[in-house]
C-alpha cells in the first residue's frame, strides 16, 4: 500500500489554493505573463484568469497585477502579498509529504497486505 496526499487551502468551505494554483502563481512571476503561465500549466488563459480571480476573492488578497499592452508591452506579476502567499504556502508544504509518509509507515508497519480480497 501507499499513501497519496492532496492538500489545499479553503476559506469558508471554498477552495482558495492548492499545489496547481500556487504553481500558476509561480509561473506568472517567472514569465511575467498570464498567457505563458497558463500554457505551461496546461490550461487556457480564461481558466487561469478565473482561477486567479477566485483565489483573490476567497483569500481577500490582491495576488496578481497586470499592465495593459502597448509599446512597452503588457504583462503580469505577483503583488507583494502574492509573493508572500506563495512563500508561505511553500514553507507550509515543504516536507509535508515526508511527514505524512513517515506517519503512514509507522501506522501501517505491522499491516501486511497479501492477496487483497482473499481470506
Amino acid at each position: 500500500m501507499e499513501i497519496k496526499l492532496k492538500v489545499w487551502l479553503e476559506q469558508e468551505g471554498e477552495v482558495v489554493a492548492g499545489d496547481g494554483k500556487v504553481r500558476l502563481l509561480k509561473l506568472i512571476e517567472r514569465h511575467g505573463s498570464i498567457q505563458k503561465a497558463a500554457q505551461e500549466n496546461g490550461m487556457s488563459y480564461r481558466h487561469a484568469w478565473g482561477a486567479i480571480r477566485k483565489m483573490e476573492m476567497r483569500s481577500g488578497l490582491k495576488l496578481v497585477e497586470t499592465q495593459a499592452g502597448g509599446r512597452a508591452g503588457g504583462g503580469a506579476r505577483l503583488t507583494a502579498p502574492g509573493r508572500d502567499f506563495v512563500a508561505c504556502y511553500g514553507r507550509f508544504s515543504d516536507g509535508l509529504e515526508e511527514i505524512i509518509q513517515k506517519k503512514f509507515q509507522e501506522t501501517f508497519r505491522e499491516q501486511k497486505v497479501t492477496n487483497a480480497g482473499k481470506s
